[in-house]
Formats: structure tokens, sequence, C-alpha cells
């Protein structure tokens, strides 16, 4: 799941010259004086000082030859709905082929924005180029009263950019996928795997062998199927939106309905003919023309006739004139060489591996999953990555792929995009895929720069323009993510726990001298993973009882209660493996503390489930349903009191157990000195 590294030299070098030489892809200054927070950042973009004033929605009007196109009208009416003008006058929006002004790199997604008192032009070769123009477009609008005057040439670094849902485990409505695509899209996000089949049931409705929508084969959301008709519709649905979708049939792996309904194994030899005539009828009924790739999965299995099944199954999609994709991670089955490759992989070296030969047409999944980290290492992940190693794509790198696996019972599907960070997530994802990069950060991840610096600066700038996106965009969701680049802490480095008590005495008064310390600038501060996701942070190689204190000060100008987002710990949302809800009072289970100002803090927040829910080892097919006290980004801010002026914080996180993930969430959603 982790980002490689260029060579495993680098992991010696984090904080040395490979960091060092971290630049943006875009001028920082352009972004600073940016008149409006777009998602992703223009390639090329000139500001002009000139506000054009904007009249109400009734008052636009689109021509040009394209505006007649569905994905066009879609658009449109997007747009307008975010125009909230009422200066007089009408406005234009002129739609013009953008002939040699984009070259083969910039076509057929790149696009020509011109805003100027004479209107709006949008210049594209393609049809995507002017519905990715319009998104730009809807951005800089938001609501706003007026327009700045600006020529934006734009276009991918990347051909895909995309998203990944499990609704094999957890079913999802047809309705809340269309939600979602409507709005990924406003990030140029224009690929969705749907992931339809997994040991929880086979999703998808089947004629020829209906006992697979039996209730009887499935172990949650017994009575959800998608018919082929829905298959139809959501695929259609995307591609007006300019988002392909590529279904997933997981297969011979992840399949414990299979027996149930045939008492056979998906690799024995009647379990393959069944296999075939699935992919199939899958085919038939899924018209090429707007499904040209068919994933069968083939991932985490091993079986005696792996490659005879790959080659079954590729040589089915093949036969119905598809394009086939399989997962490519090392505990997967043979590649087949024609296959595109979703790479992938657990724990850091697998990574390295994954992403360091690349053989063929490859997604990259590896920079890792949304089920698996906290909301802001997963937005660091993807924002100083480089999607398949590479600045920009190519023809065997050919985009970035964001994976959401809730594998555990979830019963309230709405939950799910918060409790993964879905759209903090995307967000970074989106950047980086359409950007591109020409730097590795990977080393920024456990340990953020300062503000001082091009990566710190340019992470601060894009936390704020989240910030803004949060409140147009994802105004009605779930979006876990706060700037965190305000906050620097003093970290007194790890000592043993059983000196514990002298050390706490001497971070306490402020006598430091003696104690080896660093200075970390991000509120977010990530020790030690769980191993399943490569035990990264900055004490990756530190072993369990040890202890840390974090120390900062926040400057208020008046004394009062104030909120915070704060948490130490929480599930992966796949194995549960945690330490669970802290008892009433209590921050932790592994007696994480807190001081204010010389005086201990306990956890004001009350929990149903105090105490509950510890998970020393890895439990996949958790069925007992996520709750949302498990996870602390989900919750309402804790309300602490500051005193007028200067306020110390002091935060103290042992490491006892390698289930916790061992880390201090303590980001202030208030603006402080």
């Amino acid at each position: 799941m982790l980002k490689l590294f260029r060579s495993l030299s680098i992991i010696l070098v984090l904080a040395g010259t490979a960091l060092a030489e971290w630049a943006s892809p875009h001028n920082l200054k352009l972004e600073e004086e940016a008149p409006a927070a777009l998602i992703p950042f223009p390639r090329e973009v000139n500001w002009e000082e000139e506000k054009i004033k904007l009249p109400p929605a009734g008052n636009w009007k689109i021509k040009g030859k394209a505006s007649s196109k569905d994905s066009i009208k879609i658009a449109w009416k997007g747009l307008l709905s975010d125009i909230k003008g009422s200066a007089k006058g009408s406005m234009t929006v002129s739609l013009k082929s953008a002939g040699s002004k984009l070259n083969a790199e910039a076509s057929p997604q790149g696009y020509i924005l011109t805003v100027g008192k004479k209107g709006i032009t949008i210049e594209a070769n393609e049809e995507v180029g002017f519905f990715y123009g319009l998104q730009t477009l809807r951005q800089l609008v938001d609501g706003q009263k007026s327009l700045p005057a600006c020529r934006i040439k734009d276009w991918p670094a990347f051909q895909y950019r995309g998203y990944m849902h499990d609704c094999g485990r957890n079913f999802r409505t047809l309705e809340r996928l269309k939600e979602e695509i409507d709005l990924a899209v406003q990030l140029k996000v224009n690929l969705f795997h749907w992931h339809l089949t997994d040991n929880s049931g086979w999703r998808i409705q089947c004629r020829k062998y209906p006992v697979l929508n039996d209730p009887k084969t499935r172990e949650r959301d017994l009575n959800s199927t998608y018919s082929y008709d829905d298959i139809r519709e959501l695929i259609r649905y995307a591609r007006k939106r300019h988002v392909l979708v590529l279904p997933e049939l997981d297969m011979p792996g992840h399949s414990r309905y299979f027996p149930k309904a045939f008492n056979c194994k998906m690799e024995s030899e009647q379990g393959m003919k069944i296999c075939a005539d699935l992919l199939n009828e899958f085919c038939s009924e899924i018209p090429k023309e707007i499904c040209p790739i068919v994933s069968f999965g083939a991932d985490e299995t091993r079986i005696a006739n792996g490659k005879e099944f790959v080659y079954m199954a590729s040589g089915v999609i093949k036969d119905n004139g598809r394009e086939h994709a399989q997962w490519a991670g090392s505990a997967d089955l043979v590649v087949h060489p024609d296959s595109i490759q979703k790479r992938w992989a657990e724990g850091y070296n697998g990574c390295v591996k994954s992403l360091s030969n690349i053989t063929g047409r490859t997604l990259d999944y590896a920079v890792g999953y949304s089920n698996v980290y906290p909301p802001a290492m997963m937005v660091r992940r993807y924002f100083f990555m480089r999607p398949c190693g590479e600045a920009k794509g190519n023809d065997q790198s050919l985009g970035v792929v964001l994976g959401i696996w809730p594998d555990g019972r979830v019963d309230n599907k709405e939950w799910i995009p918060g409790m993964c960070n879905m759209w903090p997530a995307m967000c970074a994802m989106a950047e980086r895929g359409w950007v591109g990069g020409a730097g590795e950060g990977d080393g920024f991840i456990p340990e953020m720069p300062s503000r001082d610096t091009e990566a710190g600066k340019a992470y601060h700038l894009f936390e704020q323009r989240m910030a803004s996106i949060r409140k147009s965009i994802f105004k009605n969701e779930d979006f876990p993510m706060w700037p965190e680049s305000s906050v620097s802490w003093t970290l007194v480095e790890p000592v043993d726990s059983g000196t514990a008590e002298s050390v706490r005495a001497k971070v306490l008064e402020g006598k430091l001298d003696g104690l080896t310390t660093k200075t970390v600038h991000c509120s977010n501060l990530y020790f030690r993973t769980r191993d399943g996701s490569g035990n990264q942070g900055m004490y990756r190689r530190t072993k369990t009882g040890v202890t840390v204190w974090a120390i900062t000060t926040l400057n208020v100008r008046i004394a009062g209660k104030y909120p915070f987002m704060i948490g130490f710990d929480a599930p992966e949302r796949s194995n549960r493996r945690w330490t669970g809800v802290p008892q009433n009072g209590q921050w932790t289970q592994v007696n994480t503390r807190v001081w204010i100002n010389g005086k201990e803090v306990s956890n004001p927040k009350v929990y149903k489930l105090a105490g509950q829910r510890t998970q020393r080892r890895k439990v996949w097919g958790f069925e007992n349903p996520l709750d949302l006290e498990e996870v602390w980004w989900m919750l309402d801010p804790t309300m602490l009191t500051l005193k007028k002026g200067r306020n110390t914080i002091v935060i103290e996180q042992p490491y006892p157990e390698e289930h916790l993930d061992w880390s201090i969430g303590f980001t202030p959603l208030f603006k402080h000195k």
C-alpha cells in the first residue's frame, strides 16, 4: 500500500539531499495570488487585476458546437447552480477549437480558459476538454459576485485519476454512487473502479446461476444486488461525465459465497467453467462500447493452477472484445502479459518491489488505502507522491487510483466516505494525478517540513485550498481534514517508559536541557503505524516500551472554550486492530495524558462504548459494525478551556503495544498565533 522510493538508499537520506530537492510542479506565487481555491491547480495560469462582475445565472448563455453535447449540458447546469451574481447585463461562454494551441500531450483532456471584459472563452479540441474547462470555471465562480480576469492553460499529467469502492462487502446504492461521481468529476477525476464481488457476496444479477443472488450464499446485505439495468445505468451515467467505470468480478480469491452456491471452488474444473460463464454473461449484458475494460481480480490467493486460471479469465474477456485488468501485488496470481496491472502492496518493502519494476500498463494503487490511515497521513501520502514513480504519465504509467476498502461490516453506509477519509484523500490524489510531480517527497509523510521551505509552503497552500473546497463542493459531505500546518511542536524523543516519571517532571517544568528534542511542523504527529501498513513514522524502527512528549503553545485573544479535533488511535477500517474506545475521562486505553498550562486535563467526551472494542490482533470480515466512537475524526470537536494569551499544551504518549497506531492528533479549529 505504501509509495515506493526510487531506491532503498533514499531511506537513509530522508532528511537530507533527496528531500531538499523537492519542488512544487507549479509556481507557488501564482497559487498565493489565486483569487479562488482550485483543485487541481492549473498547469499554467496568468491572473489579471481586473474583476468581472457577474450577472445572475438567468443571464448567462453558452455557444459553440460542443454546447449541444450531453456532458457539456451537465457541466453547464452545475455551473449555473453556483452562480450568485447580481450585476446588470449578460455573460456569454464561448466554446471554440483550440487547434495547435494544445499539443498532443495536452489533448484530448486539455483546455484553455480565458476570462475577460468581453466574456469567457473555453478552447479545447475534444468534448472532455470543454467539460474540464467548465469545471475550472465553476470553481472560480463558487458563489462569488465577480470573476477574476485570467488565462488558464491546463491539461493532465496522467491519463487516469481514479477511485475505487468495495461494494461487494458493503453494498452502496446506485443513487449514492451517482452523487459521488458528480462530486468527483469536479476534481477532474475520470475513473471509477467498481469492486462488485467479494467474500460477502456476488452483487451482480446472474441469469444463468440465480443461486448467486440467493441470500443464503451471502454474509451481509443479503438482498442487495445490482441488476444489469443498474450496472448499465451507472456506467452510462459516468460516461456522460467522462468517467470510465472499471468493473471488477473478483476471482478466484475473495469468493466464500462460491462453494455455498456450487459445492466447489472457483479454481476447480467445474468452478472454472462457471467462472467463464459468469464473465461471458457479464460481457454479453454490458456492451463493450460503454465498458472497454473488465477486471477479474486474481489477488491474495495461491492456487496450483494459477496461470491456467489467469489465462482462462483473460481469454474470455479478450474474446468478448475487452481489455482485461488484474491486481499485480506480491500475493497475487501470475500477471498476464497483456493485462493492465493494478499495482498494490502491503508494507514498506512490498511497495518498493511493486512499483520499482513496471513491466506493462500500470495503474498505481500502491500509495495507500484510505481505510488504513488517518486523514492527515493519507492526504500527505498523496500530496507528496509520484504516481507510478514518474513525474508524468506515459504509455505504461497510466495513472493513480485511490482505494477504499471498508472490509468490515458498516451498517450505516453513509458513514463510509468519512470513516475512510475519502474526500480529503481524493483531493490530494486528484491534485497529484493532474499536476504531476517533479520531486520525491515520501520523507515528508511522517515528518512535515516547516512552512519556510518550498515543500512546507506548498502543503500549507494546498490545505488552505482544501479548506475552501470543503465549504463549497463538499459542503454536504463528511470531510475529516483540517489545516494542520499552523502548529509546531517541540518533541521530546522516545525514552524508556520506566523513566517516564522523571522525564515528565522536567517537561512540565519546561526544563528540557539534557533531553533529546526536535521541532516538528504539523498538528498531527505520526510516530509508528501498525505493521500492516509498513511501520511508517518518525520512529518507524522503534520498539514498544517507550514514551514521547509533544509540547506546543497557542496564543488566543479571549479566554474561553475552544474546539479541537483530538485523537490518538483508530482502527483500520478493514481488520479493526486497535486499542479501543477510551474509558470516560481518559484520552486512550494506553494512558495518554494531556496538560494545559501545567494542569492535567481529562477527556470531556462521554462514550457509550467506554473501555470497549479493544482488538489486539487482526480480524478480517469483522461483523461487529464499526461505530462512530471508534473513529475520532467522525465525532464532534473536543472543547478545551484556554486562558487569554499564551497557552502551553503538553501531551504524553506511550507506546506499550504494537496494535496501537502510535500517534498524536491535536488540531485547533480556530485562529491562533
